[in-house]
């Protein structure tokens, strides 16, 4: 009977720190393992040493391959660039930066072949400040109340998928979205692993403000049209009330014969009516502009140069 083949796809930005010690806990977590197991890390346009450690990696493991994308594409793009090229039955994503322990990897793996299609990872805690974990917790909250529902209350980035969600998400031709939404929109059966999110022992995050308002802005119009139908409430809702303030006006003057004074309370209304506006333009513009992307068709990434395989030569298994 042959054995499974796990692919682990690592998508690598400024990790060059955390690499080799990633890579032994990966090594010892399978160690004994009836499957056998590939490591892809995906070079993300890191500024330090990740590709030289990479390169190192790769030379000396023969399981491990690296890929060095152009530039920083972000990490949903880093990950599809290591699915495109999994050669296994399954593939997991993890992070190189150890916060996700390599650990979870037998289980992500006992978790696929008890039948599911997508085992995640699901935090059950994490060891940060009051701040940071109330703001996750909204944020996942938000994001299960304006598109998805099936989203675990402490969300997950890692998780494990056998061949049909491998070939639905390399297929699919989205770049700004996201991939954790798009397994939980495709309905694949899924089971959930806790575990118990590590703290950060080597450098700092780059998962900045900007680029989690980005993820979550890129989740939300890629899978829900709310913001629109909030327009069209909140559009129905003012014409509603301007509609009736001017019959008021109207009957005011009528009645007693001279206009209602208030030039303060005019701007107030231009400047809030014309702030709605402008988000509602705003929101629109993210609509249109995610469309204009997909109808171009572009990459959502290029690859710069690959480590060449122990089996080929050639760069590819």
């Amino acid at each position: 009977m042959s054995r499974d083949r796990i692919t682990v796809v690592v998508p690598v930005y400024f990790n060059s720190a955390t690499l080799p010690r990633l890579v032994q806990r990966l090594r010892d977590a399978a160690a004994g393992a009836d499957w056998d197991l590939e490591v892809l890390l995906v070079d993300d346009g890191s500024g330090d040493e990740s590709w030289q450690r990479i390169l190192e990696i790769a030379r000396e493991w023969p399981a491990a391959r690296g890929i060095r994308l152009t530039r920083n594409f972000g990490s949903q793009m880093a990950i599809l660039a290591g699915l495109r090229e999994a050669t296994g039955d399954a593939a997991a994503v993890l992070s190189a930066d150890l916060q996700e322990p390599p650990e979870l990897l037998p289980r992500l793996v006992e978790a696929w072949r008890r039948g599911a299609v997508a085992a995640l990872a699901v935090r059950q805690s994490r060891p940060e400040p009051w701040g940071a974990r109330a703001a996750s917790g909204l944020y996942y909250k938000t994001l299960r109340r304006l598109a998805f529902a099936q989203m675990p209350e402490g969300g997950f980035d890692c998780f494990l998928i056998g061949r049909p969600a491998i070939d639905f998400l390399i297929e699919n031709r989205e770049v700004h979205t996201s991939l954790p939404g798009l397994l939980l929109w495709s309905g694949f059966t899924t089971i959930l692993v806790p575990y118990d999110r590590a703290a950060r022992e080597e450098g700092r995050s780059r998962w900045t403000l900007p680029k989690k308002i980005k993820y979550f802005i890129d989740s939300v119009i890629s899978f829900s049209y709310a913001p629109l139908r909030w327009m069209s409430l909140a559009g129905t809702l003012l014409a509603f009330v301007a509609f009736a303030y001017a019959l008021f006006l109207v009957v005011f003057k009528i009645f007693h014969g001279q206009q209602i004074q208030g030039w303060t309370t005019t701007m107030v209304v231009l400047a809030f009516l014309s702030g709605v506006q402008l988000l509602c333009l705003g929101v629109l513009g993210e609509y249109l502009w995610r469309t204009l992307d997909a109808a171009r068709a572009r990459k959502g990434y290029l690859v710069r140069e690959r480590t060449e395989s122990r089996e080929t030569g050639d760069g590819r298994r």
